[in-house]
């Protein structure tokens, strides 16, 4: 099995829309300071897409290699990836910036045959006179870290709520007022190109249609993963999902094992092994779009608070259906809270509609959750785990021979 990183990379960038869709206030840099705000989730959701698209322009008008145009490209949609494991954390604004570039470049450094992009990522907030977050100056930053940078300044300076003829010429005076302080003059005079036309505007104004505008720019990567390579990044997945609480910590690894020792039971064979151990990496990475006070909390959940967990499963598919190659994964990972009786979410699928791989999934998550501890209940040990999904099984909610199959494999 082989997965194009191509499909994989926008998937990651999704994931960052999500992290940051799950807290109300999100932390925006731009040449006025670093401030946090309310999260208006509209402009941070086509952010990555915003700023590839405008560093692809950027890319184009300085002629870059057709490996560094790629190279670019990928950067620009993950230069944000280390905000997942910051935004939930107890540090100041000042920090969040320097560490999210500590995070991201050290997440990237994880992904298989794009780890070399890891300084790129680490350097995107650095300025032309050294007074960046690292103090990198002049030819030090990395040119693609230098396009990141006014990328990401042109996007937090744009107001997607006010018509682009109202705020260009003020977006155009503060990069220039910043040439050879923030920029070079280098990266400026590319700038003056593509902002030369009402059309460079007019497509940051349609978030609606960027998918089609940047189409176009988008360069073809023929980067292959194989099995144990999409196994790093399903880990990378999962410790994403797994940073926002310390309740799930090592949930999202725990499914997986389970999901890979009853497949081995069972007798799969070696390659349908690790895909049920990938989906057990994945399952539970649309909990990146659940605030973290819903998913801490200490005591029962009301209707809402429950709607809104319920919708991780959702998510899970959506993120997960973007990537080409891994549909049989997708539909193992996302249907993990379906049940037999069709009372499950957030298909409300049922009986033969739901595969072995499905029931077993199913299965898996359930004992691991009973039996790790959270805000409300120390977890159980195994025998009491088993008789809630012996009761399970009773009502009609879960597949009997899943559960053998789990208890077998467990010894």
């Amino acid at each position: 099995m082989q997965v194009s990183i191509d499909t994989i990379i926008p998937a990651l960038s999704i994931t960052v829309s999500l992290a940051e869709k799950s807290v109300e206030k999100v932390v925006r840099e731009n040449l006025n300071g670093v401030t946090i705000q309310d999260i208006v989730f509209d402009d941070y959701t086509y952010h990555s897409k915003r700023a590839a698209y405008i560093a692809l322009e950027l890319g184009n008008a300085l002629q870059l290699d057709e490996d560094t145009y790629k190279d670019l490209y990928m950067c620009s949609l993950l230069h944000d990836i280390g905000y997942g494991n910051v935004l939930y954390k107890n540090y100041s604004v000042d920090e969040i910036i320097g560490i999210h570039c500590l995070e991201g470049s050290n997440i990237v450094k994880h992904i298989p045959k794009i780890c070399y992009l890891s300084d790129a990522i680490l350097y995107h907030h650095e300025h032309w006179d050294g007074n960046g977050v690292f103090q990198k100056k002049e030819t030090e930053i990395p040119i693609i870290s230098q396009i990141l940078r006014m990328s990401d300044i042109i996007d937090s300076e744009y107001n997607t709520h006010a018509p682009y003829f109202e705020q260009k010429d003020k977006i155009k005076g503060l990069i220039s007022d910043n040439v050879n302080r923030i920029f070079s003059q280098h990266i400026y005079e590319a700038f003056l190109k593509i902002s030369s036309a009402d059309e460079f505007w007019l497509n940051l104004e349609n978030n609606r249609y960027l998918d089609l505008v940047i189409k176009h720019l988008i360069p073809p990567i023929d980067i292959k993963l194989n099995m144990q390579e999409l196994i790093n990044i399903g880990e990378i997945f999962a410790d994403m999902i797994d940073a926002k609480s310390e309740f799930t910590a090592m949930h999202s690894r725990g499914i997986a094992e389970l999901a890979y020792m009853v497949s081995k039971h069972i007798g799969y064979d070696d390659e349908k092994c690790l895909k049920m151990k990938l989906a057990g990496l994945f399952h539970d990475i649309g909990k990146l779009a659940i605030p973290s006070k819903i998913l801490d909390k200490n005591g029962p959940l009301d209707g809402d608070e429950f709607s809104r967990i319920k919708s991780h499963a959702y998510f899970t598919r959506l993120i997960l259906d973007s990537m080409d190659g891994i549909e049989e994964i997708s539909n193992w990972a996302s249907n993990h809270h379906e049940k037999l009786n069709g009372n499950g979410y957030p298909r409300g699928i049922s009986g033969d509609l739901l595969s072995e791989e499905c029931r077993v999934m199913a299965v898996c998550d359930i004992y691991q959750a009973l039996t790790e501890d959270r805000p409300y209940r120390k977890g159980m040990n195994k025998d009491m785990a088993f008789c809630i999904l012996d009761t399970m099984v009773e009502d009609g909610s879960i597949c009997k021979i899943a559960v053998e199959n789990l208890k077998n494999a467990l010894g």
